[in-house]
């Protein structure tokens, strides 16, 4: 997940739960799924929240209730163009950036034939939503193993994702003209407060295997310590020598 939010514990609904792990999945759920958003009381799915609590869906079902609300519908569709509503649905739904032009081009398609609530739809009955959060869990940022074999993607994912003190109903460029010209992609540091970079947080842990028949692979893992602008390029190279990163996070 992004590194600035690497110390943050993943919301689950078990079956057995107090009315406080309840409401920290609503809320949770609010904040991933419409972006870090302020929501007033009146925007909120009441009936969905009653339901939750009465056990009668589950936490994708929630997830569900407020994607297709009129809340996101004007948060996220009615201000942004279809490029960006859709790397946005990527974000709160799958909580990765969309890691090619196919990928776009299918979610346009889906849009254009079936219509907006098909399009929302179709990230959480996918086979990747039921695999990696499943019924019970809230949706959260994440860098998968398939990420990481793209140093783009992963840095993409992390671009969508600025920390606590965005909001995605900013208005922002897509990234569709990257990826559709594969273009590089460059890490930028998150944001704080007032639009200010976090330079408090500078220096970050890579922890990571080698090949097996690396000389120098001489323990379960290596790790190296970098600089935020440093970040991008060590990434790379560990994938040149061949190395599977296992984790990225934040030291101080």
């Amino acid at each position: 997940m992004p590194l600035w939010l690497a110390d943050e514990l993943k919301s689950e609904l078990f079956k057995a739960h107090s009315e406080t792990e309840l409401q920290d999945v609503i809320v949770s759920t609010y904040r991933q799924v419409l972006g870090n958003a302020h929501v007033n009381s009146f925007e909120c799915c009441k009936k969905a929240e009653s339901q939750l609590r009465n056990g009668n869906i589950t936490v994708r079902e929630f997830v569900i209730a407020v994607g297709l609300s009129e809340t996101y519908r004007n948060l996220f569709f009615s201000r942004n163009n279809q490029y960006r509503f859709i790397e946005l649905n990527f974000k709160h739904f799958l909580g990765r950036a969309p890691r090619s032009q196919e990928e776009i081009a299918e979610h346009v398609l889906i849009y254009n034939t079936h219509g907006y609530d098909a399009e929302i739809l179709s990230y959480i009955d996918s086979d990747e939503y039921s695999d990696v959060f499943g019924e019970n869990s809230v949706p959260y940022p994440r860098v998968d193993s398939s990420q990481f074999q793209s140093n783009k993607d992963y840095l993409r994912t992390l671009n969508l994702d600025r920390g606590r003190a965005s909001s995605d109903r900013a208005p922002a460029m897509a990234q569709v003209r990257q990826i559709a010209a594969n273009l590089p992609a460059k890490a930028n540091p998150p944001l704080i407060a007032n639009n200010q970079y976090d330079n408090r947080v500078t220096t970050y842990e890579i922890s990571y295997d080698l090949p097996k028949n690396s000389a120098t692979n001489r323990c379960a893992a290596q790790v190296v310590r970098v600089q935020f602008s440093s970040l991008s390029r060590q990434v790379q190279t560990i994938q040149r020598r061949g190395g599977r990163i296992r984790m990225i996070r934040a030291t101080g």
